[in-house]
């Protein structure tokens, strides 16, 4: 009965010691600006073309690898674009983001 009681006091202090600091963390004495970026919320950027082209292997099947690299080369030289909306809109990114 004594080792459960201990055991059990041992839990709370460690989880009370857990909770008061982790709690320390979230007090910020930041300044709010009631200004907008014009640009807030919009995205922007460069696609990195390797990524966009290699990532869309995942969904895709090729016989062999050479298919899949051909495929690569090709939509880094712009024959596939539809890739590229593709991603464009499971990133949700829009017309803002360019290669």
């Amino acid at each position: 009965m004594k080792i459960t009681l201990i055991a059990l006091l041992a839990l709370v202090l460690i989880g009370g010691g857990y909770y008061w600091y982790s709690q320390e963390g979230l007090e910020t004495d930041t300044e709010e600006t009631d200004e907008l970026d014009e640009n807030e919320g919009v995205p922007q950027g460069k696609l990195n073309i390797n990524v966009v082209c290699e990532g869309a292997l995942a969904y895709m099947s090729f016989p062999d690898a050479e298919s899949a690299d051909l495929f690569v080369e090709e939509c880094k030289a712009g024959e596939h674009p539809e890739v590229i909306e593709r991603y464009k809109a499971e990133m949700n990114l829009g017309a803002g983001a360019e290669i």
